[in-house]
């Protein structure tokens, strides 16, 4: 295998040509080899490697009031060493737990209107304030709206999203209509749970399941942090994180191929070929081929990751607890 001071596109690209076999870009085209470099790049390595270089801090600034934060899909892994403008907060991933410390309680409810069969637009007071982000249902006794994140209602039946908004931070709700008016002589009565503001002391990362069908703006809202004490001004927070790489070749937004994009190591160009060529070897049913140049890739793996595990070799651990 060829050795140069540093690897791009271009000579990825010519060294999986080489290592498999494939010199024509009618046997194979350049589009082709891009994006399964990629999905190794991307999804595959940062994992498997988690190499020391790689890792970064997902920040974000928390707002007055506002409890959820959603997680930047760019990080393919977030690690419980996280910061509260530099104050050491805990770290959660299991909900029974996060709860059990900070209990997620609806604990008033109060009567804010009646229902008299025609009527479907109610604005009023909760009372108490402020409350917290997605605590806030409001029932006729039958139907149910329940609030999100983000001020709005829907239907906890059907998830249909209903006209109205709350704002949390006094408390108030606009306009809430239910999908029909509320019965005559029917209580509107409106649950939620109040909280007393302060700087965040735990945060929760909790990925929500998605389903098949999901839609992509579904699927990017499943990650998400949740912070107790409901916060009470802008805090920064800093969660180790291990960076998913920009894709190669695609740098400038456009159609045509970059080929002098580099890895974020450029070292990485040997075992990137070779994981390719890997790919390319089983979706060919290249038994022999794949056999042949599985220990080459591990042997470049190892290589990776061995200055990574020399920087540990001489840090005495420290516990995260």
């Amino acid at each position: 295998m060829a050795l140069t001071t540093g690897w791009n596109l271009r000579q990825i690209i010519d060294e999986i040509r080489m290592i498999t076999g494939r010199p024509d870009t009618n046997m194979l085209s350049d589009e082709s080899i891009v994006n399964t470099i990629n999905q190794y790049y991307q999804y595959v390595l940062p994992k498997e490697l988690k190499i020391f270089w790689g890792y970064t801090y997902d920040t974000f600034y928390t707002q007055a009031g506002i409890d959820h934060y959603k997680a930047d899909n760019n990080y393919a892994t977030v690690n419980p060493t996280i910061t509260a403008d530099g104050w050491p907060i805990d770290w959660y991933i299991d909900p029974d737990t996060f709860y059990q410390d900070f209990p997620n309680q609806e604990t008033t409810k109060a009567a804010v209107a009646s229902g008299d069969g025609v009527i479907n637009s109610f604005s009023f007071s909760c009372g108490d304030f402020p409350i917290t982000q997605a605590s806030l249902y409001v029932t006729d006794g039958t139907q149910v709206a329940r609030s999100t994140p983000g001020g709005r209602f829907f239907d906890s039946v059907t998830g249909t999203l209903l006209v109205g908004t709350v704002d949390f931070t006094t408390a108030t709700v606009t306009n809430l209509q239910f999908l029909t008016p509320p019965a005559a002589n029917m209580s509107i009565v409106a649950t939620y749970q109040n909280y007393q503001a302060n700087r965040p002391q735990a945060i929760l990362f909790y990925p929500t399941s998605r389903q098949r069908t999901a839609t992509q703006p579904a699927i990017d809202a499943t990650n998400f942090f949740i912070v107790r004490p409901v916060p009470d001004q802008v805090y920064m927070i800093k969660v180790q994180a291990l960076q998913v790489p920009a894709a190669l070749g695609w740098s400038s937004g456009g159609n045509s191929i970059v080929y002098t994009d580099v890895p974020f190591r450029v070292d990485l160009g040997p075992l990137i070929a070779l994981a390719t060529s890997l790919t390319i070897f089983r979706n060919a049913n290249q038994t022999d081929q794949y056999n042949q140049t599985l220990p080459e890739y591990e042997r470049y793996k190892h290589v990776a990751i061995s200055d990574t595990e020399e920087l540990y070799l001489y840090q005495r651990s420290i516990p995260t607890f």
